[in-house]
């Protein structure tokens, strides 16, 4: 038997979650672990086990949702968060996601989402062509030196949001999605040396 994604919905809608249900049930590889309808503490959902969160963006302003997304990636590494647009949502807010589902989106098209979201890490080949920016290096420097989301803000007079598409932008250049990872390819790319790491 195949291991399967675990997927977790945060919407308050039952419309919305009865819905998306349907559609995660007709993917042999993923599983609806977790509905969260009450959105009155959003910052202290166990995401640890979860392999895809999918969130409306509606359903908070754009620097909570920011702090939200940045709390929850804090927990899990791996997790891959993904919007359910039920309205317009900005550019800038729509490229905090890995991956966005439309309404109109098909069972098909729906489920080819979350699979590409969780099999990017495969495709290593496509993305060894791109090179990191400068500032995408310094934010990997920092991040293999162990340092948090905030700390690197500060450190690189940023803001945690720009922190945040530098490292997704890393992880979509490189395919690693692990500190770990990001650390042994600093580490063979010259950037940081060993003595660099605590």
């Amino acid at each position: 038997m195949m291991n399967k994604y675990n997927v977790a919905i945060l919407e308050s809608s039952n419309i919305l979650t009865e819905g998306m249900e349907k559609v995660i049930e007709n993917g042999l590889e993923f599983k609806l672990t977790k509905i969260f309808r009450s959105l009155t503490n959003p910052q202290n959902l166990v995401l640890s086990s979860i392999d895809i969160l999918i969130v409306n963006p509606r359903l908070f302003g754009e620097s909570q949702l920011t702090k939200l997304m940045h709390d929850w990636k804090e927990e899990n590494e791996s997790l891959n968060i993904v919007a359910l647009q039920t309205s317009y949502i900005s550019t800038q807010v729509s490229s905090l996601f890995d991956e966005i589902i439309e309404l109109d989106d098909d069972v098909q098209v729906i489920l080819s989402k979350l699979k590409n979201v969780v099999c990017k890490e495969n495709s290593n080949e496509s993305n060894e062509n791109f090179e990191l920016s400068v500032r995408e290096k310094d934010v990997l420097v920092a991040v293999a030196k162990g340092l948090q989301n905030k700390e690197i803000a500060d450190q690189l007079n940023i803001s945690v949001y720009t922190v945040m598409a530098h490292r997704k932008n890393i992880t979509k250049k490189t395919g690693i999605k692990s500190i770990a990872g990001l650390t042994v390819y600093a580490l063979l790319n010259n950037l940081i040396s060993q003595n660099d790491i605590k």
